[in-house]
């Protein structure tokens, strides 16, 4: 296991608009695996909220799939599979609610010292779209 510095930019666009962009940059782990890697980090809150000891989050390469799995407070368990929907689970302090994730494209370049990871993907509730997004991962060794 490798120490990674990880850039994860997660643009979502609604209806055409503008896209809404976040970007987290967090110290994390690599793992090799034969068919992808495992990209995990633990990510501390900001604007003075409680820390939440539970939170680790785990991105999983594995060939033609992406899943994000993120446990905690604010969870999440999503597979982005090209042509495919899944159903996933959001987990939120207020309750837990059911989504669609329809896979769009996937890429990645991978290597034990760099890397870059992108996923796109429709969200959508009760099969009406939400927004598309497009998650971009990159990381190095440190």
């Amino acid at each position: 296991m490798k120490k990674v510095m990880i850039t994860i930019e997660n643009s979502m666009m609604v209806d055409g608009d503008k896209p809404d962009v976040t970007e987290v940059i967090t110290e994390g782990s690599l793992e090799m695996t034969g068919t992808g890697c495992v990209l995990s980090y633990d990510l501390d809150p900001v604007d003075d909220d409680e820390p939440d000891p539970e939170s680790h989050t785990d991105m999983i390469l594995d060939g033609n799939t992406f899943n994000f799995i993120r446990t905690g407070m604010y969870g999440a368990d999503f597979l982005v599979e090209p042509g495919v929907r899944n159903q996933t689970l959001y987990r939120m302090p207020f309750g837990n609610m059911t989504v669609g994730v329809h896979g769009r494209e996937l890429r990645s370049d991978i290597s034990e010292d760099k890397g870059s990871i992108m996923a796109k993907y429709e969200i959508d509730f009760n099969v009406a779209l939400v927004a598309d997004y497009q998650m971009d991962i990159s990381y190095r060794t440190i």
